[in-house]
């Protein structure tokens, strides 16, 4: 059965059939799927049944899994996995973001397999963040195309961090604030608010008081996709022009547990 990318009729997003990817993936189903997530910006697969070895194997056909810098979080056999659970510490992050902007090469993509789901709420949202750019004033787009952001590690939750990890990624990493996309050549904005120090040239409460304001002008409903989960979903989306955040309505009562992939990227650039 050929793979078929459906759109989701959003402003981002696409469903793809045809596929088990708890078998192996040849080169050809690599680069349709690889450039189906640079064009759409995330991808859905339903009804898949991984072991995590499995899960692995499948996010190598978005570049090599990268370990997470909370590794309390991750899986004790398959420390490439992290584990996303309320129930063992961790608080739904549902602040927009994009994740590990504190690395010099940042994510390409973010992987979530859904293990364990609520009846009702606890979606993962996501963020067009080509089309955000695009909505700019040309003032404000001119002008944040200058920008630069040094990034580490969350400082609220430097107690929570094992000391090791602190230490190897806290390091002040710097990266500008529209980057282009290494396949698709468009711009998008990129950045992490909890992971922003400060913009070169503006102090912490300066750069926190405008990249606040940034947000509020930028989400709006519509470049935004809601993924409402199933036991089974696999949820691929691109940290190179996406926002996500996730929302914590939902029974506490229930589990919802998913396994997070995080793949390596190219080191960000403004062209």
């Amino acid at each position: 059965m050929a793979i078929t990318v459906t759109p989701l009729g959003s402003p981002l997003g696409a469903e793809v059939s045809g596929i088990d990817l708890s078998k192996p993936v040849d080169a050809a189903a690599k680069e349709q799927l690889s450039n189906a997530l640079a064009e759409h910006l995330a991808l859905v697969f339903h009804d898949q049944t991984l072991t995590p070895d499995q899960y692995l194997q499948a996010a190598t056909i978005f570049g090599p899994p990268m370990r997470q810098h909370y590794s309390q979080h991750n899986m004790p056999d398959h420390p490439d996995i992290g584990l996303v659970h309320h129930r063992n510490g961790q608080k739904v992050s549902e602040r927009w973001h994009t994740d590990h902007t504190n690395r010099v090469r940042p994510p390409a993509a973010t992987m979530l397999y859904g293990v364990e789901i609520p009846t009702s709420g606890g979606g993962t949202s996501i963020a067009n963040m080509r089309i955000a750019y695009n909505h700019l004033p040309d003032k404000e787009r001119s002008r944040i195309e200058g920008y630069r952001t040094v990034n580490s590690l969350d400082e609220g939750r430097r107690e929570t961090t094992k000391a090791d990890d602190w230490e190897k990624y806290s390091k002040p990493i710097t990266h500008p604030m529209v980057r282009t996309h290494p396949v698709t050549g468009e711009r998008a904005v990129f950045f992490h608010i909890g992971k922003t120090v400060n913009i070169e040239g503006m102090g912490q409460d300066e750069t926190q008081e405008y990249l606040t304001g940034l947000l509020d002008r930028m989400l709006k409903p519509e470049i935004i996709y809601t993924h409402k989960w199933r036991k089974g979903d696999l949820l691929v989306f691109d940290d190179r022009a996406t926002m996500h955040r996730a929302h914590g309505d939902y029974d506490r009562s229930q589990s919802r547990v998913l396994w997070r992939i995080i793949v390596e990227g190219d080191e960000p650039r403004f062209a």
